[in-house]
């Protein structure tokens, strides 16, 4: 087995942004959403295997041993690094998998970088603040379904975590491992400083067991060592289809400004977005046959899952239809997958961007496909990959729902539609991304033509 690193995510899209730090510098990666078994299928080349554990909405318990059974898979393998991919905004079951991962690791000291510095995510005395505000008064503060309620990371690991936890500052020198099983969080407040404590890690012989978001994991490659042949090239297509099942107000502000610059936008009705059995059902099949007319005739169109200000709201229904609360997420990623799956059987020839990693999942459960093969980073957070499917080749991007500039799905469609007397190739130089020349302190861009 040529694996050097094995990537533990919690979500798809969080698999994707950080496999595509490797992927786009063409070394070779996999990305699973299943079980890894003595039966997977790993490619001989691959250098870099990313493993979706899918336990962003489990309880701690069974994120720690989902988490730590497949760091005993990698260490049982002899994979030399193992990074524990965490969530930019610290959601999900941060303490019980990093305690998981520890303790299966065999290791003392987990070194824990959560800093996303040009995204202006930062750590400072090891508070994590969102473009200058505390985690929990921030946007995610807020998420209706997992808001983070602290700032200070020591105090959001120990939720789930008894494992002491130091915090390294900037100007502090790198502490000798742990005697006993500890986790260090460095604070990062720029690029200079990521360069400059992975640079000292790596002097320390301290790559081995790792966490932190897509930022700390865009240095790995010229810090491990990992080269690889050019990146694949990708063909734009003749639209944009847009499957937002994010919630996220940033997701919200990101539509509203699509919308206003021409997208066709269709809401769906709380039945449409909750009952995945509307969609077996004649009313359901007319409605996709229509979707698909809308499709021939714009280039761009989103379906989305917000409320509209009056009618009933998803609530309303949720609990009129006895759906617990905690299900609606589930039921919404349904109806999507439902509803793209439709489109790709038609064979409609657009790129299809999906919002939220939730919604992700729930097209690849319906697809019945458990590999997406990444290409390029077209914007931070939002991934093109192939999905091969029935001999066909789908472009899919995903994006996280709290990523991206207002203006960011319009600037996505510009790129990957195919526009008369304009080159059609979708290229990618690594030497401009994130972890390539730019981890000297380069310039960053993430899409060329």
């Amino acid at each position: 087995m040529m694996v050097k690193l094995l990537i533990v995510a919690d979500d798809f899209t969080g698999a994707l942004d950080t496999g595509i730090q490797f992927a786009k510098q063409g070394i070779e990666t996999q990305i699973f959403t299943n079980e890894l078994t003595e039966r997977t299928a790993i490619a001989p080349n691959t250098q870099v295997l990313v493993v979706n554990s899918d336990t962003r909405h489990l309880s701690g318990a069974e994120a720690g041993k989902v988490t730590g059974d497949i760091v005993s898979w990698a260490v049982q393998r002899e994979i030399p690094t193992i990074y524990k991919k965490t969530d930019s905004a610290l959601r999900g079951n941060i303490g019980s998998e990093l305690e998981a991962a520890l303790t299966k690791s065999g290791q003392h000291t987990l070194y824990f970088i959560p800093a996303l510095p040009e995204m202006n995510r930062v750590t400072i005395s090891g508070t994590h603040y969102i473009d200058g505000v505390p985690l929990e008064y921030s946007m995610f503060g807020k998420d209706p379904f997992e808001p983070v309620r602290s700032s200070y990371i020591p105090r959001i690991i120990s939720e789930q975590s008894q494992i002491p936890v130091r915090c390294i500052e900037v100007s502090e020198p790198m502490p000798d491992p742990a005697s006993d099983k500890q986790i260090f969080v460095f604070d990062i407040q720029t690029r200079e400083d990521m360069h400059n404590r992975v640079k000292e890690l790596r002097e320390k012989n301290c790559l081995t067991l790792l966490a932190g978001c897509a930022g700390f994991a865009a240095f790995l490659p010229k810090a491990l060592g990992l080269e690889g042949r050019k990146s694949e090239k990708q063909v734009r297509t003749q639209g944009l289809f847009v499957a937002c099942g994010s919630l996220n107000p940033i997701t919200r502000e990101q539509v509203e400004y699509a919308e206003a610059e021409g997208y066709v936008r269709i809401r769906l009705t709380p039945e449409q977005k909750l009952m995945p059995s509307y969609y077996d059902k004649a009313v359901g099949r007319s409605f996709l046959h229509d979707l698909y007319a809308v499709c021939e005739e714009n280039s761009r169109v989103i379906i989305d899952t917000f409320d509209e200000e009056t009618g009933e709201n998803t609530i309303e229904y949720a609990d009129r239809h006895g759906i617990p609360r905690d299900k609606i997420r589930f039921s919404i990623t349904a109806c999507h997958g439902k509803i793209l799956r439709y489109l790709a059987e038609r064979g409609l020839p657009y790129t299809m961007l999906i919002t939220g990693g939730d919604t992700l999942m729930g097209f690849m459960k319906e697809m019945g496909c458990g590999q997406l093969h990444p290409v390029c980073e077209i914007a931070r957070g939002a991934v093109l990959s192939n999905l091969k499917w029935r001999g066909k080749t789908i472009p899919v991007i995903s994006k996280s729902g709290g990523f991206g500039d207002r203006e960011v799905m319009v600037k996505i469609g510009d790129q990957v539609i195919a526009q008369g007397g304009r080159e059609n190739e979708i290229c990618n130089d690594p030497g401009s991304m994130p972890g390539g020349d730019e981890a000297a302190g380069g310039e960053s861009r993430y899409l060329c033509g």
